[in-house]
């Protein structure tokens, strides 16, 4: 039975939020971590969980440092939730990520269907994934997924400090896992609310985000061109079927 450590990511206004999280998957059976940054010292959830401070000007990359850092070490799978998702079985969630990677070993990254993303799956939907639920993907958007014990690996060996915002982060283990022979999978039956937010330049973090890139091997970034361009293609098909619509 694979073990997971859940890491649930919070910063200022988010706290309450991932306390009810953190508290909905108690007795779960996995071990539960808060990584969160708050601008008032004082100022931490309110959850009974092991809770790691973080430096509240630093974003995504610094925390998902923190969670590869502090991974138990009898972990198999590193499972994060943004605390500002909504989900309506939060533990059925945590279910349907260990069942996936027990069953297939090969899935490197699991994730729910998410709403309110640039990803959606229609965009990136590569295909079925053998006679499941689950379909296979180009991108998962790094809100909330799992990753495997050879993905967890990959990332530990990618520098993060240049990369402020954490964009790339879901690139790089997505071309990690299509360069290494491994899977991608969304589960549509596990669905999880995100609001649409950002508190930042996306034109910094997009810049950052190609410096990040260059990490990618040779392989990684064969697979970072076609998943990408897969979902250009994608995208751009369904809004000229979306003009045309219009016009007839």
């Amino acid at each position: 039975m694979p073990r997971l450590h859940i890491f649930i990511i919070s910063w200022n206004g988010q706290h309450a939020r991932a306390a009810a999280i953190a508290g909905a998957l108690n007795g779960v059976g996995e071990s539960v971590s808060i990584v969160y940054s708050d601008p008032d010292p004082d100022t931490a959830p309110a959850a009974d969980c092991r809770l790691i401070r973080r430096d509240d000007t630093l974003f995504w990359a610094d925390k998902f440092s923190a969670c590869l850092e502090h991974l138990a070490p009898d972990a198999d799978i590193l499972l994060v939730i943004h605390a500002d998702c909504d989900c309506d079985d939060w533990a059925g969630l945590v279910a349907g990520s260990r069942a996936a990677h027990r069953q297939f070993p090969r899935i490197a990254v699991w994730a729910p269907l998410i709403t309110v993303t640039p990803y959606p799956l229609k965009h990136t939907l590569l295909g079925s994934f053998f006679d499941t639920p689950m379909k296979l993907v180009a991108q998962t958007d790094g809100i909330v997924f799992s990753l495997s014990k050879a993905a967890i690996a990959r990332m530990r060996s990618i520098d993060y400090r240049k990369n402020l915002y954490g964009w790339g982060i879901d690139w790089v283990f997505m071309a990690f896992a299509y360069a290494n022979k491994q899977f991608a999978v969304v589960d549509p039956r596990v669905r999880v609310r995100h609001p649409e937010s950002h508190g930042y330049s996306q034109h910094n973090a997009l810049a950052m985000m190609q410096d990040f890139l260059k990490q990618l091997g040779p392989s990684e970034y064969v697979q970072y061109a076609l998943l990408s361009s897969h979902i250009y293609y994608l995208t751009e098909s369904g809004a000229a079927e979306a003009a045309a619509a219009k016009v007839s």
